[in-house]
């Protein structure tokens, strides 16, 4: 009788961690939402914004602007992540940057509210700012969020590799929903409304991604992490200690060692292939928008609008691939590894750029044979379009976003599930890197086709109006990067070994074991002889 009360209290406790779980996850979730409204929303209307009479002519380079802002915002999920994992606790790493995010969106709406007909200085230095300060804040909460929401499932039980698939692939399903709501909520209040209506609204939902993110902890829904005064006297033991190979606690009782174990490594060499794949992604909010502007658009739509259907077949994708395809798999006893599934996407990522080539080509053609007609899009220009329906379009954003669920949604689980413990936030960081890294490579490949153009016709490829340029091109060159990095992809994922279950319970009892050596008086960091376990 005895064992079966315990066995009982046992299976409620368990039974209220998982209901406390589960409420964390949609707490991360719906904050995730909330502020990728706010950055896609702020996206949606960059090229338009920098374009118009407000803005000097100097800023009207809108891809550049574009590519620079992406790069510098993911490429700063790199040092959130680290700092989150070696010297602040997660959720105040999370939340500080969202403080720090609410102060550069309100600069976006100071900047719109001064917006005229005429170039205003004020206007592009509050942006310009607003800007830094949003990648500032997209930096540290980016990287840590997902992350924050996967580590409630450490004592949730179960088969905790699937809950973490489900985890991740619903909460990029949330990044996309928002991302639909902002390309296409925030330029429609901008037209129809007011310039400075859709800045507030950006400004409203990080408020709201706060408030739901906070609303966490004081319902007491995460676990716990530690407490400022120990974050401090790790810090301070870190700083204090000279030897290289020393090892020490980060704040969530992980290890963290100056000497980086080799499984880093070997996945930022996988990371890296993947560099060129999200150069392609980044199109579906830069060239492939241009190239909506001029083709023939219905009545009242705006070139964001045909950008959500990249968002919408993501988000019918994903609810088919948890509920359907991954447990069928499961049940046919059909093994296919992160990797694997993330080599798809690569491929279907090629077929997307190829097709937007076909489509300028032929785009570019009817113009220049005289089948176009004048078309007002966003901000009052006046654009030459081709007689071609934009539905043209479908093929590459449908292919773009198939390949998004295959290998950024599984790239999510992937990086997460093989980090090494005390790295996670710095291998999820990394990972979110080549996203900015990605978006730089653009601006590379840009200068360089355009030299080459140059050189050969005496005109560029990519010019400011894609009438006049060749930009099919540029296409083709992000095609054959993307498969010549494919090989090494593939040939690092022929090679790849996973951390197995062994392996990850070994490496969590080993940490276990120093966590309980500190508490009985051993301090990290001082002793000076203690062996790396990651080396």
């Amino acid at each position: 009788m005895e064992s079966e009360s315990a066995a009982g209290e046992e299976d409620h406790v368990v039974s209220g961690r998982n209901r406390s779980v589960m409420t964390s996850s949609a707490l991360v979730w719906l904050s995730e939402l909330c502020e990728r409204v706010t950055y896609y929303g702020i996206l949606a209307n960059m090229a338009d914004y920098v374009t118009s009479p407000c803005f000097p002519k100097r800023y009207h380079l809108p891809w550049v602007v574009t590519w620079v802002f992406t790069s510098f915002a993911y490429a700063l999920t790199f040092f959130g992540g680290w700092l989150a994992d070696t010297v602040g606790n997660r959720f105040w790493t999370i939340l500080v940057s969202m403080w720090i995010y609410l102060v550069g969106t309100a600069l976006l709406v100071a900047s719109s509210s001064l917006c005229g007909s005429s170039p205003d200085g004020r206007v592009s230095g509050l942006y310009f700012a607003g800007l830094t300060l949003v990648a500032i804040g997209t930096g540290g909460s980016k990287s840590n969020l997902g992350l924050f929401g996967a580590q409630q499932y450490k004592s949730s039980g179960g088969d905790i590799k699937v809950k973490l698939r489900r985890f991740f692939h619903w909460y990029y399903w949330c990044i996309n929903l928002g991302a639909t709501i902002g390309v296409v909520g925030v330029p429609y209040l901008q037209k129809h409304v007011s310039l400075l209506s859709g800045y507030v609204d950006t400004c409203v939902f990080v408020v709201l991604s706060t408030a739901v993110f906070v609303s966490g902890r004081i319902g007491n829904y995460y676990n716990q992490e530690n407490s400022t005064q120990e974050i401090r006297s790790k810090i301070v033991a870190g700083l204090l200690d000279p030897n290289r190979k020393t090892q020490r606690r980060n704040p969530q009782g992980r290890l963290w060692s100056s000497t980086i174990p080799k499984e880093v490594w070997k996945l930022m060499q996988i990371f890296a292939t993947l560099i060129p794949y999200y150069a392609i992604y980044s199109q579906t909010r830069t060239t492939y928008l241009f190239q909506s502007e001029r083709l023939r658009m219905p009545v009242g739509s705006e070139a964001t609008y045909f950008s959500a259907i990249n968002s919408l077949i993501i988000l019918l994708m994903i609810p088919l691939m948890v509920c359907f395809v991954y447990p069928r798999l499961t049940i046919n006893n059909v093994q296919l590894t992160p990797l694997t599934i993330m080599g798809v996407g690569i491929l279907l990522s090629t077929l997307s750029v190829l097709s937007a080539e076909v489509v300028e080509v032929v785009r570019r053609q009817l113009v220049h044979s005289g089948q176009f007609f004048e078309q007002t899009v966003v901000g009052n220009r006046t654009l030459r379009a081709a007689n071609l329906s934009v539905a043209v379009q479908i093929p590459q954003f449908a292919l773009s976003g198939i390949s998004e669920v295959l290998t950024l949604a599984v790239g999510y689980y992937f990086a997460y599930t093989e980090a090494p413990p005390g790295y996670e936030g710095t291998i999820m960081g990394a990972y979110l890197l080549m996203w900015g890294l990605g978006s730089g490579l653009n601006l590379l490949l840009t200068a360089i086709v355009n030299a080459i153009c140059v050189s050969v016709s005496g005109t560029a490829c990519f010019p400011l109006e894609l009438n006049d340029g060749h930009v099919e091109y540029f296409f083709l060159t992000l095609a054959v990067l993307l498969m010549a990095t494919f090989g090494i992809f593939w040939y690092l994922e022929r090679h790849y070994v996973y951390r197995s279950e062994v392996t990850a319970q070994a490496q969590e009892a080993e940490i276990s074991l120093l966590e309980s050596r500190s508490s009985s008086g051993t301090a990290y960091g001082t002793t000076g002889h203690t062996e790396n376990p990651h080396t």
